[in-house]
């Protein structure tokens, strides 16, 4: 892949280009170009795009509108917020900003399923009824990192996105977030990187991911809701939909995949996600 093919499918991968090759639009709400008579939101996970979500828009076309809700931070001149209140209560203000009243339908994947858990109980809590949460091999609880660990999470964020990219994650011992970053940037443009173009980008981008880590750092899943909801695991993954039963008064439907983590949500295993979502779906 040359080095403007790889650009494309970075920023695709990131969020920042829409359908036709278009700049990015203005505000955080992405739309799929799906059709439906409901809407569903899917909320980002750690890297805080929506990208991921595709495939399995595409898969919900006819029964869904779905639009994502990107992270605070990823465009330039926004920062990123620092704690899991900040991040669900701007959720809720722009899911009710683009659908006034509900039924509200959430979807995550990854820790964007802890995400959608946690704004689903903030509507509820407000009084708004919630239709359907999909968790997609979605933790339970997330471990504590260090007081300071920018460095390994630069090798985590590096792994994300040229796994994004179809290629292997590398390891990078021993080398500080700038160093990775750089190095990723000139991997990326085929030769050293110009200051203040695709190696600023990574930076801001880098920064959402750290802070996203550090907002979910430590969590373990509180309260229930009186939604259903719908827990899909992927292969090689923790089964954490026994964590999950309990949670959803409106009871939980499972659904295993043989893809794993990075694959749950593209061909071939995104159409049966699609498919049994599209059954819940009311």
């Amino acid at each position: 892949m040359g080095g403007d093919a790889q650009w494309a499918a970075l920023t695709a991968r990131l969020g920042l280009l829409r359908h036709g090759g278009g700049p990015a639009e203005a505000g955080p709400v992405v739309t799929f170009g799906t059709t439906g008579p409901v809407s569903a939101f899917a909320l980002p996970a750690v890297g805080g795009t929506v990208h991921e979500y595709a495939a399995l828009a595409h898969g919900l076309d006819g029964c869904c509108r779905v639009r994502g809700i990107e992270a605070g931070g990823l465009h330039r001149g926004a920062a990123p917020l620092g704690s899991l209140d900040e991040i669900v209560a701007r959720n809720v203000d722009l899911v009710r900003l683009a659908q006034p009243d509900g039924p509200y339908r959430l979807i995550g994947w990854s820790t964007g399923g802890i995400v959608a858990y946690e704004t689903a109980r903030r509507l509820e809590a407000a009084g708004a009824e919630v239709a359907l949460v999909v968790l997609v091999d979605a933790p339970f609880r997330v471990a504590r990192w260090r007081p300071d660990p920018t460095d390994d999470l630069a090798g985590l964020f590096v792994g994300e996105v040229l796994r994004g990219l179809g290629r292997p994650a590398r390891s990078l011992p021993k080398l500080s977030a700038a160093q990775q970053l750089t190095l990723l940037a000139d991997d990326l443009a085929g030769c050293p990187a110009r200051p203040g173009t695709l190696l600023g980008d990574l930076e801001r981008w880098y920064a959402v991911f750290v802070a996203q880590a550090a907002a979910l750092s430590g969590y373990r899943a509180e309260g229930s809701l009186a939604a259903p909801a719908m827990v899909i695991s992927a292969h090689g993954s923790q089964d954490w939909a026994p964590y999950w039963r309990g949670r959803f008064r409106g009871g939980v439907r499972e659904l295993s995949t043989t893809a794993g983590h990075y694959g749950c949500l593209h061909l071939p295993a995104v159409t049966a996600a699609a498919a049994a979502i599209s059954e819940m779906v009311r």
